[in-house]
């Protein structure tokens, strides 16, 4: 029973190590993105922050992913 258990907290810790991520940061051209973790391109671009956001939520849902969210100088924000 002990090698049970001990399996199921090592398949949710690889669990959370796999989530990939939604970032919310700014744009090079101006504005803010969202962009998938390993991608080279943006999934949409958007005029304000608070926007970003909200899409990166409703994708994050959709596709079992988790949202970071990033300041204007780089540095990541906390989370909620």
């Amino acid at each position: 029973m002990a090698d049970e258990a001990e399996q199921e907290i090592q398949e949710s810790q690889d669990a959370k190590k796999k989530t990939r991520k939604q970032y919310v940061s700014t744009h090079p051209d101006g504005g803010w993105q969202v962009k998938l973790e390993g991608s080279s391109k943006a999934t949409k671009r958007f005029k304000t922050k608070a926007e970003a956001e909200e899409y990166a939520k409703e994708l994050a849902k959709k596709q079992g992913t988790q949202v970071v969210r990033k300041k204007m100088d780089g540095s990541f924000q906390k989370k909620r």
